[in-house]
């Protein structure tokens, strides 16, 4: 008896001994931020993010800081405001010391780069400044910027009249310069309630750095913050078409065409893609499951491709269902089927994760887990606390996806095996011991039962 009921207080101890360790994924994403300290960014997912996850719903995504704790992150829609691009970012900025040989001109300066290639540290050849005061010329790094930019825009302290012209240069390595604008004037001046403000410079697009050179003995700008404005094109995301290879079918009668998706796609969109189709009417249908049903998705829609001096074709088609994720597609014609099968293009828009710069840099995006589940967090009222801290039109800074490297591989889209329910066995064991001692008492009274 004290034997059972040992094994029975050990059963806790068991379970916990046998608790799930924490989730592995299959991929992992290092992050690479446009700019420090922004407090929330924006990741825009990819192909391979889509090809490896595990679930329909995307819960298996997740972002982690350096020690590999989550960090507070949700998934937006590309059609929701918070995950629209951000206009407006604030870059770092460096001032540079004026060369003793000529006071208009920076000296060549070293850099020291961070581990994402951004300029951490800028530092004279020879050690340090040769003028005294204030660095009068600077640099700008716009290394983290991935999208094309159209200007730059300065915030200084306010008050002073100032008026200062610079020549704009622009490099890719810090050694190459070349000249942007021959001539840029910031200004600030004010004369009772006018005001005039010049505090942009116009900028091309796909240079990592921009250096201002002064062209006269004006003060030393009193910069707090340097932003970058982008190229108004940037923030429409364009549609990304994922195309399936299909097999002729034939199920209760009807042919038609199956095709097998390899990813968790939001798809929005329809199309064929083939050399010559025979016109018909097209319906597609879907399911994620092979014994599940088929469900309408588009159609039926006629497809063509007319050839000639001005050939033409028939549009995509939106899914009448709103985006969906499943695995296995169906193409049917009310016609008879050409001898080719059609390339079915599948179009959609890539989501956002959007996270908070919580716990240590640098952070990671993760995928691939039969086990894990982001948690739930109210990231649109984070977001919003934010906007109303820093500006209407402030958004998450980018985050860009850097190469992925492998973590668990395949091994972590396995199902765990079914936990045992330890409390209902231990439940269960009470009971039963509960019984058997009721058992084992009655019994005893019987047996010391006096004659009658």
């Amino acid at each position: 008896m004290k034997k059972v009921l040992i094994v029975l207080g050990l059963l806790p101890a068991i379970a916990a001994a046998q608790a799930p360790e924490p989730a592995p994924y299959a991929k992992r994403w290092p992050l690479a931020l446009s700019t420090e300290q922004a407090g929330a960014y924006r990741a825009v997912l990819d192909r391979d993010v889509y090809t490896t996850t595990a679930w329909p719903d995307l819960r298996d995504i997740d972002v982690l800081d350096a020690n590999g704790k989550p960090v507070a992150a949700a998934l937006f829609g590309p059609e929701q405001p918070t995950a629209l691009p951000a206009r407006r970012i604030v870059v770092p900025w460096f001032p540079l010391p004026a060369s003793p040989q000529d006071d208009d001109a920076p000296s060549r300066v070293s850099a020291q780069f961070g581990e994402n290639g951004r300029i951490v540290r800028i530092e004279a050849d020879g050690g340090g400044s040769s003028a005294a005061g204030p660095a009068r010329a600077f640099l700008v790094d716009l290394s983290g910027i991935r999208y094309n930019a159209e200007a730059l825009e300065f915030t200084w302290d306010p008050g002073t009249p100032r008026e200062a012209r610079y020549r704009v240069e622009g490099s890719q390595d810090l050694q190459t310069w070349d000249v942007v604008d021959e001539r840029v004037t910031l200004v600030e001046l004010q004369r009772g309630s006018q005001r005039l403000l010049r505090d942009e410079a116009p900028i091309r697009g796909g240079l990592r750095y921009i250096r201002f050179v002064p062209l006269d003995a004006s003060p030393a700008l009193p910069i707090r913050e340097v932003r970058v404005r982008l190229d108004e094109v940037h923030p429409q995301q364009s549609v990304l078409w994922s195309e399936l290879r299909g097999r002729r079918v034939s199920e209760q009668g009807v042919d038609g065409f199956a095709y097998e998706s390899d990813g968790r796609y939001p798809v929005a969109l329809a199309d064929l893609a083939v050399d010559d189709y025979a016109v018909g009417e097209w319906t597609l249908e879907s399911r994620d499951a092979l014994d599940a049903p088929w469900r309408l998705r588009a159609g039926p829609w006629v497809a063509y491709r007319v050839a000639g001096q001005q050939p033409s074709s028939s549009a995509a088609q939106p899914l009448s269902s709103g985006p969906a994720r499943d695995r296995y597609w169906r193409l049917r014609n009310r016609g008879a089927l050409p001898d080719q099968v059609p390339t079915l293009r599948l179009g959609y828009r890539p989501e956002v994760m959007v996270f908070l710069a919580q716990g240590a840099p640098p952070y990671a995006l993760v995928a691939g887990s039969a086990r894990a589940s982001r948690a739930t967090v109210p990231m649109p009222a984070l977001v919003d606390a934010l906007r109303r801290d820093r500006g209407e039109d402030w958004q998450p800074a980018p985050a860009y996806l850097s190469p992925a490297s492998a973590l668990a591989g395949d091994a972590a889209l396995i199902p765990p095996p079914t936990p045992r329910d330890w409390k209902t066995w231990l439940l269960w064991g009470l009971l039963v011991l509960g019984a058997a001692l009721v058992a084992a008492f009655a019994f005893s009274l019987l047996r010391n039962r006096p004659p009658a």
